[in-house]
Parts: C-alpha cells; structure tokens; sequence
C-alpha cells in the first residue's frame, strides 16, 4: 500500500497538502460572531463584539468618545513634582543631569554648580506629560470651587480663585467663607444690611448707611462681584467708603478691577462728587471701617440734617476696568492713606 502524504508534509510537485479545517486566526474580518448569551447584556456584548471586528471609522469614532479614566485617590511624595535645583514646582520643559536629578529649564545652569554630574541634560519627555497631566482639587474645594488644577498652576490658580474665602464684617459674626457663599450669608444672617444689585457704569442712589455697623451691599450683574459700601463715624461727620469683597485681588492676576465715584446730596440738592480713582479688594479678614481706607467721602453734620429728617441721600456709581496684570503696582490713589474727600453744604 501506498503511503498517504502526511497532512501538510510537501508533494510531489513541490506543494503542500492543505488541511481540511482551516488553521485559527484566518475568519473572515467581515464575520459577525454571535454567541447565545443570557438575556441579560446580550446586546452589549454583540455590540462590543461588532466593534471589535468593524475596524475603520467606526472603531475610530467609539475610541474617540471613550474618557481616559482617572486616578481620584492617589498618594505621591511630593519632591517628584519639584525641581531639584530650586525646588519649585516642575513644569514643561524638564531636563535630567547624567547624575539622574530632574530639573526645569531654567535651573540647567545653575544647578551645574551644585552637581557633578551636571555637565550635560537630556529632555524628559515622559516627565512632561506627567506634569502637564498631574492635577490636585483646588485648595479653596470646600468653600466651593469644583476645579481641578495643574500642579505646578496651582499657586496660580489660588491667587485668582473666585472661590476664595473672607471674612463676614460683623465683629460679632465667625462666618468664614467664599464670596459667593457669603452674600448668601448676607441674605439670611443680616438681613438689616440691603442687597442691591448694580449694571457697571450706571449711577444708583442709596441711603448713606448708618454707623456704626451701617453697610449697603452692590452685587455686579455682570459677574456677581460684591462690594461694600460702608459707614463710620468720623467726629461730627459721617465718612462712607466703598471695597470689593474678594481675597488677594488687587494682586492676582486675571481679575478685574474697578474705580467708583461717590456723591452725597440731600433733598436741597447741596452736594460734592469724589471720585476714587480705584476700589479697593479686601478679604475683610480685620473687618471693614471706612474711616481706615484710603480714600473716602465725608459727609459733614450740616448736609446730614434736612427738613425732612430724611437720610442724606449716597450717589454710587461702580466703572469696571481692564484686568490686572501680574504683580501689578497699586495706584497712588489706592495705595494713600489718611485721604479723604469732604462734601459740603
């Protein structure tokens, strides 16, 4: 008997013998496999199975839309976040010494000094995007911020932060929180003290406030910015100043300023417009007295006493500047003291 050529051993002409079944791995790339599943997450798992095989934009498109998970609750020594020479937060681009230090472009030469190994740097590129991609919540989270911030524009961030907490001006009061959440403790704690809120660069009247806790709050429509227009007595006259309520404003940069002008009148019409060339920012951390500001507007006892027995009547209009720059300088007019404007009859 003839012997049979084995399953794929070569024949006569050179070829080989094909096996019956076909070899694993060559279905077709069109085929849809279907396997009977439970009822329950059927159609899910043909529909992971259908993209699996689809291929082209399809499969592009469901890998477009899938969120890169994240690592919510992870603990880190935090000198790798820091640069080696100056141990200032690292950001892009990073540079690593033939001794293995990591450090910014801007430490490349001075950390020469301190290292040995210093005399070349290769780029780290993985470093970089760890850096870019490190996030911490904003440290003001608790008083509301929901932000998630780059490490290294943390500091940032936190000098601008909207949420940023301050102080209630009541003495008597250890409310303790951000601005948002402290005009609605306005609203329910002090109702005494009006709300009103106010376009930039339209004119409101109010009711000069009384000392000694006499306080009128303006909320810009714009932005929800709150201001203070407050009262003390200053001898016989009563001096009103005006101060935006926000924690480190004037210094951080990104956030806009404002100047104000103050007229006082009564119901004669006697009366002297000050202007405040710009308003300052206060965290209100030791309270908020006009006749410790810089610059405010006194309102003698002469205009403070008409027929009527009316109060005298607070011109405010608040203006809405460009934004601040880094590390910018107070103006003069913001940063004098012991100035002040005096209305008189």
């Amino acid at each position: 008997m003839a012997e049979q050529p084995k399953r794929g051993s070569p024949l006569g002409n050179g070829e080989h013998a094909q096996s019956s079944k076909k070899q694993r791995g060559q279905a077709s790339p069109t085929a849809v496999v279907k396997r009977e599943l439970p009822e329950e997450g059927r159609r899910g798992e043909e529909l992971e199975e259908e993209v699996g095989q689809g291929g082209g934009a399809g499969a592009v498109a469901a890998t477009e839309v899938m969120e890169e998970p994240q690592l919510d609750n992870l603990r880190m020594g935090l000198t790798l976040f820091h640069c080696r020479a100056c141990l200032l937060p690292l950001k892009p681009p990073t540079f690593k010494c033939e001794a293995g230090h990591i450090v910014c472009e801007t430490c490349r030469v001075s950390h020469a000094q301190a290292c040995g190994g210093a005399a070349t740097y290769a780029a780290c590129a993985d470093v970089d995007a760890f850096v870019r991609d490190a996030k911490l919540p904003c440290w003001f989270k608790e008083h509301g911020c929901a932000s998630y911030v780059v490490f290294y524009q943390a500091r940032d961030h936190e000098r601008a932060c909207p949420w940023a907490p301050c102080y209630c001006p009541d003495p008597g009061c250890g409310a303790f929180t951000s601005t948002p959440r402290l005009l609605e403790h306005f609203r329910a704690d002090h109702p005494s003290w009006p709300v009103t809120d106010v376009s930039y660069g339209k004119p409101y009247s109010i009711e000069v406030p009384r000392p000694p806790q006499g306080l009128h709050v303006l909320v810009g429509q714009e932005d929800r910015c709150v201001f203070l227009v407050s009262s003390s007595a200053l001898g016989p006259a009563t001096c009103v100043s005006v101060v935006c309520v926000r924690a480190n404003g004037d210094a951080a940069a990104g956030v806009p300023q404002f100047k104000c002008k103050l007229g006082a009148d009564d119901t004669r019409g006697n009366g002297i417009m000050a202007m405040l060339a710009s308003v300052e920012s206060s965290n209100l951390s030791g309270g908020f007295a006009a006749v410790e500001q810089g610059l405010f507007l006194a309102v003698t006892p002469k205009m403070a006493q008409n027929a009527s027995g009316e109060e005298p009547i607070l011109k405010v209009r608040i203006d809405k500047l460009g934004h601040a720059a880094a590390n910018s300088t107070p103006s003069p007019a913001a940063s004098s003291s012991g100035k002040q404007l005096v209305a008189t009859a």
